[in-house]
């Protein structure tokens, strides 16, 4: 019966401060089952890149207690310049996130290629051989690794994602599909970017987007500028059902498409109370479309 499964990123909660046991009780009033983490969501937040067997028991234990599960591990190092300019250093890290969803029996870690390749038409070689030991290790733990596009770097257009996934060539390394940031590299992200990349997603990010218009959308959810060349123009974030983006079309393909992962909202947004406001419109939009 088993169909998509909505999930919530702890992303936000935890930039605003919120602590775990805050950000699962909050999901629970919403009646969502399962939660992204990132490194400082966990209890102890991976002190020195590691999570001690004592914070991992105690994470679990929170996450037990609540009864809601990981979907996912996120690591967002491939945005932190001098963790990049060390490869070792990422490896590590990489690993330790693999260790820790495996730990917490979620089946994903997310990641990105930012600093490895910035620009559309980067070299991702680096990337590439960097990888290479985590896809292996990913292997050996049977966890699946998900490369999120982001607008900027070589993963924004849907050809860029493709050509990082077949250099990879594994079962265990396939992409975290995220239509607004392909509509933020200005590329069409459905049906067009869908259509090439549909035998590789694994995991769905799910936000909207539209053209920042000042005077009209306020500040709280403007974001940063469109990829060149259409970098005079930023973007903004409105609730699910309201961007520029055809959410309503892709959801509707991934039911025919037979699709039984994650759908996990991660709003963008620059206070606490927009931030629940749109929680609010969201989880019941995605509840009327039976994701839950």
């Amino acid at each position: 019966m088993g169909g998509i499964k909505l999930a919530v990123s702890g992303q936000q909660l935890g930039g605003f401060g919120k602590s775990l046991r805050e950000i699962l009780s909050l999901l629970k009033s919403f009646s969502v089952s399962w939660i992204e983490l990132w490194p400082f969501n966990l209890i102890g937040g991976f002190r020195g890149g590691k999570c001690s067997e004592e914070d991992l028991k105690r994470t679990r234990e929170i996450l037990s207690e609540y009864n809601i599960g990981v979907a996912c591990v996120t690591n967002g190092d491939a945005f932190v310049k001098e963790v990049v300019e060390q490869p070792d250093r990422y490896v590590e890290s990489m690993k330790e996130t693999i260790r820790v969803a495996k730990e917490l029996n979620a089946p994903f870690v997310n990641c990105y290629v930012y600093y490895f390749a910035l620009g559309h038409d980067a070299d991702i070689k680096p990337f590439v051989k960097v990888m290479k030991p985590i896809v292996e290790y990913a292997e050996e733990m049977g966890v699946t690794i998900v490369l999120e596009n982001e607008a900027h770097d070589a993963s924004g257009t849907p050809e860029g994602m493709l050509k990082i996934i077949k250099a990879l060539n594994s079962n265990n390394f396939k992409t975290n599909f995220d239509a607004t940031n392909y509509y933020h590299a200005n590329v069409e992200p459905f049906p067009y970017a869908y259509e090439l990349l549909k035998d590789h997603i694994a995991y769905i990010h799910l936000k909207n987007g539209c053209r920042f218009i000042p005077g009209v959308h306020p500040d709280y959810a403007k974001g940063a500028p469109f990829a060149p060349p259409n970098t005079s123009n930023y973007i903004f974030y409105p609730p699910l059902p309201y961007g520029a983006v055809n959410i309503e079309g892709l959801i509707t393909r991934l039911k025919d498409d037979g699709y039984k992962g994650f759908c996990t909202l991660e709003p963008h947004v620059h206070t606490l109370d927009k931030l629940m406001e749109y929680y609010k419109v969201e989880i019941a939009y995605l509840k009327q479309k039976n994701i839950m």
